[in-house]
């Protein structure tokens, strides 16, 4: 894939900006501390030179399509789960496999930020609730890393509540097209699968420094597949559910995360992943440029 500048401008490989970079502004303060997001932190376990290169040094990483027909499942899914939620009761899904003591969580207080300020939708100047930050991008949960000046956020797609234990359980919405049937013996087998877990580690990190509750080591990935085996497509896509479930744990993400400071803090640019794609493309690339 190629990515180009919109409207012909001419492309720099480096971000429009000139500002520090992850610096949180309100109402005129600046405070000195740096967001990272949860997509950022798996890109720095991905590959530490690419994070380097586009947190530290303001490179403009090549673009990604937006995966639309995923963010129209997610939030399909996320109404029909806000039905259950609503009404604390279980999801005729988590029924028929005997998880009927599984229901959606529900919080309606109002959300604050990590400063304790109240957050507000910007179109209605609305105060978001608690549950509706959580899943908001730009939002999401939030936590500061011990007494770093680095805060840490992820907007979640949907937490559970066992009503046996009075756990949460971190839950992620996964889209997908294939003719194969999903399995949980399988499922992470994939190499960029193993991403999944680290994401629903993150956000079980974030979801411990909320102290509201336990966080249980039980996850769940709610996977949708398209196998498209029909006959015609009839304006329709047919879409078979799995719960791929697993165990989660936290001990040492504090440790990945502390890396990723120190990354951050360092002025030596760190070795890259050598199966990195991007550097690899970059080295190649520079044996046929010509200055």
């Amino acid at each position: 894939m190629i990515d180009l500048e919109k409207r012909g401008k001419e492309a720099t490989g480096l971000k429009d900006t000139k500002k520090t970079l992850y610096k949180y502004k309100k109402n005129g303060n600046t405070n000195n501390d740096r967001w990272i997001s949860r997509s950022k932190f798996n890109d720095f376990k991905s590959c530490p030179k690419c994070f380097y290169l586009e947190v530290i040094k303001g490179f403009k990483p090549p673009g990604m399509p937006q995966f639309t027909m995923n963010s129209k499942t997610d939030e399909l899914l996320k109404k029909e789960f806000d039905f259950c939620r609503e009404k604390e009761i279980s999801h005729k899904f988590l029924i028929e496999k005997k998880l009927e003591y599984i229901i959606p969580y529900k919080n309606n207080e109002i959300a604050k930020n990590i400063y304790g300020e109240v957050i507000k939708k910007s179109k209605t100047d609305e105060p978001y609730k608690v549950m509706e930050a959580w899943r908001t991008n730009y939002h999401g949960i939030q936590a500061r890393f011990k007494k770093e000046d680095i805060v840490l956020y992820g907007s979640v797609d949907d937490i559970w509540l066992d009503t046996k234990t009075n756990k949460f359980i971190v839950v992620d919405y996964k889209s997908q097209a294939n003719a194969k049937p999903v399995s949980q013996d399988t499922y992470f087998k994939g190499d960029y699968k193993t991403g999944y877990q680290t994401q629903l580690e993150f956000y079980a990190y974030l979801l411990k420094a909320q102290n509201l509750k336990e966080v249980s080591d039980d996850a769940y990935l709610y996977v949708v597949n398209a196998k498209g085996l029909e006959e015609e497509f009839d304006n329709k896509l047919l879409f078979e559910t799995t719960l791929i479930h697993t165990k989660i744990k936290t001990d040492d993400l504090e440790n990945e995360v502390q890396n990723m400071i120190d990354t951050m803090n360092s002025t030596k640019i760190p070795n890259s992943n050598k199966s990195c794609n991007n550097c690899a493309y970059a080295r190649q690339r520079s044996k046929t440029d010509v200055l």
